[in-house]
């Protein structure tokens, strides 16, 4: 009699299964409709970059583009098909001191900074205080500076002739790409010999103007003494 009992319940768990399971595989719906398959969703499973899924119609947005000023956004003034004005640069003061960047052949030259603490060095500016930017462009060399012969036992000769360069410099007000003015300057005008050089074939040598050539050209601009 126990075993029947046994049975009985197996039977009605069976049962109770199989119901669970058709009211599991049966479509949803007001009506209860068996037939057809349900809505296609209205987004796309695909998840997007943040893992969440997208509507396939929706635009991916661009990302946006590099607005942030620094030095390096001043080197379009310097470009020989026509100089580009940055509008967001700080207007020209009047008596100064004007920050002054300069490009050199189109690359943005580093000063050392000399103002310390308890004040700022006009040639070492925050991109957002520059007025003025000073473009110097290679023309050609000058006179021989220099010829440096390296003779070794054990390595090939090499000379190296040091020459002076030619620079056409054009300074302008940045905001606006107003010309201010126009000089021509020398580059180094005295070299010397290391006492070491890699081995390789003889070259010529011209470097631009150091810092302190650059100060002293600019500084009657940066002191507002010159438009």
């Amino acid at each position: 009699m126990a075993g029947r009992v046994r049975y009985g319940a197996g039977v009605v768990a069976l049962a109770g299964v199989a119901v669970l399971v058709g009211l599991l595989g049966r479509p949803s719906g007001d009506g209860g409709d068996t037939g057809g398959s349900a809505a296609t969703p209205a987004f796309s499973v695909a998840p997007g970059h943040s893992g969440r899924p997208v509507t396939p119609t929706a635009t991916v947005p661009e990302r946006p583009a590099e607005t942030r000023l620094g030095l390096f956004s001043f080197g379009g003034l310097c470009h020989e098909e026509g100089s580009r004005p940055v509008p967001r640069a700080a207007p020209v003061s009047g008596p100064g001191p004007r920050p002054v960047v300069v490009h050199v052949n189109g690359l943005l030259r580093q000063f050392e900074g000399r103002g310390g603490y308890d004040r700022t060095d006009p040639f070492s500016p925050l991109p957002e205080q520059v007025q003025l930017v000073a473009c110097a462009r290679y023309e050609g060399r000058g006179k021989l500076l220099k010829v440096c012969r390296y003779d070794s036992p054990l390595k090939e000769r090499r000379e190296i002739s040091q020459y002076e360069g030619r620079y056409m410099v054009r300074v302008l007000e940045a905001r606006t790409g107003r010309l201010l003015g126009t000089h021509r300057m020398a580059g180094r005008t005295s070299a010397t010999c290391t006492p070491f050089v890699e081995r390789g074939a003889d070259t010529e040598e011209v470097d631009p103007p150091g810092d302190a050539a650059f100060r002293e050209l600019l500084d009657p601009y940066v002191r507002g003494e010159k438009a």
